[in-house]
């Protein structure tokens, strides 16, 4: 074994800790240099956790001669594994172990000897001529302690030679653990930070505050359609629905409406409640075809949540149905609020008027209206009739407004 090889490898790895590599290119370079130290990897895989709605963990698996594989894990996942994996059995080990913050806790399995082959996975690496397994777990620590539960990350090797992994080789993967697991922990972190602020405050706005844009009062002026959606009689249904059904009945509304302005190219802004305000920026599209996403992505939200209700009412389960308002106009778009609680938002006169018009959707009987201002922005014009000029509370003039045909 070439030690100057795994001196090399630790060197790159505390300097990929300090760039934020992913961990797919962590995985590729150890696996390589691992080999050329003369280690004969046919395996090395990287199971981390994540912190996402939708995914319980994140991995990437490298094999001899083989481009990297990427892989996420929906919540559940890891329970559903017990028996077949052994990096159940190594966590479970893992967490009832010591919590030494320098300990690497370790589980090996000598495939050729027989070991571990009641589990499929090992089976199946046996099958593919493995003859040995070793895996490490990883704990990432808070305030300079690993707590009960701890994240962190599990990497395993196999190999595929005859007789396994000399005591040398094993030794030389524990000496690099710790930079290993620093780049590694690096590369999590940045893939939990994007996911919150995806997830909490949307692609857009997410951008531009880990682009630094974090100062009270740091606005621009934008042009964009405005859309609003809001659920009709949402207060009423609420009161007479139990917490956990009203929950899920807001989350298929919701998820249909995000779904459809995100699909359009708008940008959800933030929920309100039982509803959502969301921009299609003229800047990025033009205004007509922003004001004609913005329309579409109204009529999706219109078509999905009427089949939802649908489903919902023949089931006998709460159901509602979304007013949706359309207009057009400068915003302010950015930073508001205290000096420590901020919100990335839009305001403006453009804003309270889109509000206050979607409040005429009930009292028009009309799912969707647009305002004039919206509809002189649409290129080309889209089928609308006027419903006349209407009154909006603190809006000193009345505006024209219409719906689509």
């Amino acid at each position: 074994m070439d030690p100057t090889q795994i001196a090399a490898l630790k060197d790159w790895l505390a300097r990929q800790a300090l760039l934020g590599t992913p961990a797919a290119q962590i995985v590729t370079r150890a696996g390589e240099a691992f080999n050329a130290a003369g280690l004969s990897l046919s395996r090395l895989h990287v199971g981390m956790d994540a912190l996402h709605p939708q995914v319980e963990s994140i991995g990437a698996t490298w094999r001899r001669a083989a481009s990297v594989q990427e892989e996420a894990y929906a919540h559940g996942a890891f329970a559903a594994i017990a028996g077949e994996s052994p990096l159940f059995e190594a966590v479970s080990r893992a967490r009832a172990g010591s919590g030494d913050p320098h300990s690497f806790p370790m589980t090996r399995y000598r495939l050729d000897a027989g070991e571990g082959l009641e589990m499929a996975l090992l089976r199946q690496f046996r099958a593919e001529g493995a003859s040995d397994y070793v895996c490490f777990i990883l704990a990432f620590g808070v305030d300079g302690r690993v707590r009960t539960g701890a994240r962190g990350a599990a990497v395993s090797f196999c190999t595929d030679r005859a007789g396994g992994f000399t005591e040398e080789e094993i030794a030389a993967m524990q000496a690099v653990l710790p930079a290993l697991g620093a780049a590694l922990r690096t590369a999590a972190q940045a893939a939990i930070l994007s996911s919150l602020i995806d997830t909490y405050l949307g692609r857009e706005v997410g951008r531009r505050v880990l682009n630094g844009e974090v100062r009270r009062g740091a606005v621009e002026t934008i042009e964009a359609a405005i859309l609003i959606a809001d659920l009709r009689g949402f207060t009423a249904l609420a009161d007479e629905t139990p917490g956990a059904a009203l929950t899920v009945m807001l989350d298929a509304y919701l998820d249909c409406a995000v779904g459809a302005v995100e699909g359009a190219g708008g940008n959800v802004l933030k929920f309100l409640g039982d509803g959502l305000i969301a921009t299609f920026a003229f800047a990025r599209e033009g205004a007509g075809q922003a004001c004609a996403q913005a329309l579409a992505a109204a009529a999706r939200i219109e078509a999905d949540s009427g089949a939802i209700s649908a489903a919902r009412a023949a089931a006998g389960a709460p159901h509602s149905r979304f007013d949706l308002a359309l207009h057009a106009g400068a915003v302010l778009f950015g930073n508001v609020g205290a000096a420590r609680r901020l919100d990335f938002t839009i305001v403006g006169p453009a804003v309270n008027e889109a509000a206050r018009l979607e409040t005429l959707c009930a009292p028009l009987g009309a799912p969707i209206l647009a305002s004039r201002a919206f509809v002189a922005a649409c290129a080309p014009a889209e089928r609308v009739v006027s419903l006349g000029e209407h009154a909006l509370k603190g809006v000193r003039a009345p505006i024209e407004v219409f719906a689509p045909v």
